[in-house]
């Protein structure tokens, strides 16, 4: 009886792990979501001789991040980071304000984080992401392709020429993935627009 209910249990465990990966052996996004607590234009960033973010984990150190917002941040070893399968990784840490931060946080701790380049124009206000595949928390949030949940402003604009969309919802529904653009507001750390490709 011991074990048979070991036996089912150990069943019921690989069942859920075999779901939670696809094929090619990478965590689906819709299992793996990050929610990204703070997005901040970078002043400046120093780094342990040794630092590199090539992984899922950082390694060799720190990295020190003085934000746009008088903070300063420092980002311990072994951190988890972003695989920037969907969106670059920032490599500009001389120029001020070329790398943007995107960090789910818990309390003033980073937990996990990316860092991203600055949108060539307004790169201190915007962020340009990709698109959104799904909303939750009752339309406050929005998924990203990659998986990153981001915070939805109330009444986030619908940019998509002569097309009209009824809602977000709507546009989602016809502009997923790949087909339209997020743009966030790094000041209110907020989706503001969405705009399909055409």
């Amino acid at each position: 009886m011991f074990t048979a209910a070991i036996v089912v249990g150990a069943l019921f465990l690989g069942n859920i792990i075999a779901n939670l990966f696809r094929s090619d052996g990478q965590i689906s996004p819709d299992r793996i979501l990050r929610k990204i607590d703070l997005v901040a234009s970078v002043n400046s960033i120093t780094t342990d001789p040794n630092w590199s973010q090539d992984g899922s984990r950082t390694t060799g150190g720190q990295i020190r991040l003085a934000l746009d917002d008088l903070r300063t941040l420092s980002i311990l070893e072994s951190t988890m980071v972003d695989d920037y399968a969907t969106v670059p990784a920032c490599t500009d840490f001389v120029t001020p304000n070329a790398c943007v931060l995107l960090a789910d946080m818990l309390g003033d701790a980073v937990v996990w984080f990316a860092l991203v380049p600055a949108d060539t124009s307004s790169g201190q206000e915007f962020l340009t992401l990709p698109g959104l595949i799904d909303m939750r928390d009752n339309g406050n949030e929005g998924v990203l392709r990659n998986g990153w949940v981001v915070n939805l402003t109330n009444g986030v604009r619908r940019e998509c020429g002569d097309i009209d969309t009824s809602s977000l919802r709507d546009f989602i529904t016809r502009f997923p993935d790949t087909q339209s653009t997020t743009l966030v507001n790094m000041i209110t750390d907020n989706v503001v627009t969405v705009t399909c490709v055409q």
